[in-house]
């Protein structure tokens, strides 16, 4: 799944070339990413304000604030070795947002 904790502008691309998802995340919006054989890639604006929940971990940011990224990945075997552990104390708005989707998901 991928996490905003700040506004970035998203394109999902299946391994096809079509788009499934395009928006601006803001904080606390959230992507499930498909399960597909072939991994969909992401383009992002902003790469310090995307994680990614992969296996009830964070891993993360996509990149540094304000770099674009492009054609990443998102397979859970490339996030997981490509990106370390998001540490939450280095990013308050990681914090607070993973704070927030724990306590709806306690709610649910």
């Amino acid at each position: 799944m991928m996490i905003a904790v700040r506004p970035a502008w998203v394109r999902v691309r299946a391994a096809d070339g079509s788009v499934i998802y395009e928006a601006i995340m803001n904080a606390g919006d959230t992507f499930k990413l498909p399960a597909t054989e072939d991994p969909a890639t992401l383009r992002v604006g902003e790469s310090g304000a995307i994680y990614f929940a992969v296996n009830g971990r964070t891993y993360g940011p996509a990149g540094s604030r304000g770099q674009v990224t492009k054609n990443l990945a998102l397979s859970v075997g490339h996030l997981t070795t490509a990106y370390e552990l998001a540490d939450i104390a280095r990013d308050s708005d990681l914090e607070r947002v993973v704070a927030e989707l724990n306590g709806a998901a306690l709610t649910e």
